[in-house]
């Protein structure tokens, strides 16, 4: 094995079996370093440093001329850090290159924000399918005679949680899935804890400025997409309706810097029908710090919405 950098087509800093060893972020963040220094090699010094000063690249040990050395055999590790990237290798047992950026969604996909909304449904079912499988959490909380719940985490507000319910049945614990309790079945079917439950999900999708597209989805793909990257998500209810259950869902992705915010009308029949269709207004993208601000504007508005 040896340096691996020079390329016919640009600069290699990963082989492929690491790539084929990591997860998708991790595969992503390779592929933007690659890309990114591929692109840079062709600037003047001057761009060079305006750009990355831009983009808030910066090498905390090294300078990009010295890419061209690294190889496969060297030690690498890949870090996230709250809301930026560490990607560091080691040389001779020593630190070599240091370089950190920021986890943001435009910069490691290479795309603009108009070009990603555009791919998202792509994105979505392209994701593998899921393979891990829930196991019952070590840690449940008793709410009432029958249900627990994991303790969870919140996001903006209290009842947007990652939690998950379960009832207690003679000494086993199973998912809550149920008419008796369609809020706690709700937020299980969309943290996955549901198994074969699979729905149509008929999404209204923002794009750039102020227009939308539609098209329908499987529950299974988008879960598949939130699993491939590692998101926690977030339920809450927000309304009980005629035609059902009102619910917000943010689905964060940390990895990219950014939240997928849904707003969906679940059919009260939903756990007796597997025919029902979840209706989705969804907007995807945000950036993490954006999200409060942008709830407090969405909220103002969902109860107009009028789902033909």
């Amino acid at each position: 094995m040896g340096c691996i950098s020079a390329s016919s087509q640009g600069l290699k800093l990963f082989s492929p079996e690491v790539k084929a060893a990591a997860s998708k972020p991790q595969v992503v963040v390779m592929d933007f370093l690659e890309r990114y220094f591929s692109q840079l090699s062709s600037l003047k010094e001057t761009s060079v440093q305006t750009k990355m000063a831009d983009d808030k690249v910066y090498f905390r040990k090294g300078r990009p001329s010295e890419l061209s050395q690294v190889c496969d055999t060297m030690p690498f590790s890949l870090n996230l850090h709250d809301r930026y990237y560490e990607v560091s290798w080691m040389k001779a047992e020593s630190p070599f290159i240091t370089i950190v950026f920021p986890a943001q969604y435009d910069l490691l996909l290479g795309m603009q924000k108009d070009e990603a909304l555009k791919h998202f449904k792509d994105m979505i079912v392209a994701a593998p399918q899921r393979t891990d499988s829930m196991g019952t959490p070590s840690e449940l909380v008793q709410i009432d005679s029958m249900v627990y719940k994991t303790p969870g985490d919140s996001l903006e507000l209290g009842s947007l949680t990652d939690a998950l319910y379960y009832n207690k049945v003679r000494e086993t614990y199973l998912p809550v899935f149920g008419k008796e309790r369609l809020d706690y079945s709700a937020a299980n079917l969309f943290h996955g804890l549901i198994s074969g439950a699979d729905y149509r999900m008929y999404v209204e999708q923002s794009v750039y400025g102020m227009t939308t597209i539609n098209y329908t989805i499987q529950l299974s793909q988008w879960l598949n997409y939130c699993a491939e990257w590692g998101m926690k998500v977030f339920f809450a209810v927000e309304e009980q309706r005629e035609d059902g259950i009102l619910a917000l869902v943010i689905a964060q992705n940390k990895a990219l810097g950014c939240h997928h915010l849904l707003s969906v009308v679940i059919p009260d029949k939903f756990v007796t029908d597997q025919n029902a269709v979840l209706k989705v207004r969804m907007t995807p993208f945000i950036p993490i710090h954006n999200v409060k601000d942008l709830y407090q504007k969405e909220s103002t508005t969902h109860k107009k919405i009028k789902w033909q």
